[in-house]
């Protein structure tokens, strides 16, 4: 029992000397753009609004696991992601959950650069009153999807990415339809350093 315990302790000590991390949360947000046009809203003045796979507000919250001594972080975070349209006489919503995972190497201070992956969760289309030309509530499943970004530290605790996200979408109706999420985005960051 003595070996087993002082072989744990030299484990846990190469473990932390070799682990040492940074522990930061952080809250960002921002736009996309992108994805297979998943319906059009008429409104009743006649003007029209689209709805995408890939748009439009994305809000998030994580973890940065930076490890001491290193230019290699971690990232894991969960987000909000919908494109939505209201109006007096109906409405429309798509909406996820994505988890993220992403390594991001730090080339400098200003700059870093990362690659992961994501699975969207809860992927749902609905529709009300005059915005049920879809459907009125639609689940989908997604593909493992994949990320590439860019950050810039405008300040040490305030970050501004630039993305791309490849991603599909199935309908888990009958149909099967397939919806292309891909998107463009920027987002705001902000850490709790």
């Amino acid at each position: 029992m003595k070996k087993i315990f002082l072989a744990v302790l030299a484990a846990s000590g190469v473990m932390n000397s070799c682990w040492a991390s940074e522990w930061t949360p952080f809250l960002g947000g921002g736009l996309t753009a992108g994805g297979d046009k998943v319906t059009t809203t008429q409104y009743v003045t006649g003007d029209t609004q689209n709805l995408h796979a890939g748009g439009l507000v994305d809000l998030r919250a994580g973890l940065d696991f930076r490890m001491v001594g290193t230019d290699i972080s971690l990232q894991g975070m969960v987000a909000y992601h919908t494109d939505r349209s209201n109006a007096d006489n109906g409405s429309v919503d798509f909406s996820r959950m994505p988890l993220e995972l992403l390594v991001q190497w730090h080339a400098n201070e200003k700059w870093a650069f990362a690659g992961g992956v994501r699975k969207a969760i809860g992927v749902r289309y609905n529709g009300s009153d005059a915005g049920t030309q879809f459907g009125s509530d639609q689940k989908f499943k997604s593909s493992m999807g994949w990320i590439l970004e860019g950050e810039y530290a405008i300040i040490p605790s305030v970050g501004l990415k630039v993305r791309y996200v490849k991603e599909d979408y199935t309908s888990k109706a009958a149909n099967g339809l397939k919806l292309d999420g891909s998107h463009f985005g920027v987002l705001g960051v902000y850490y709790f350093r």
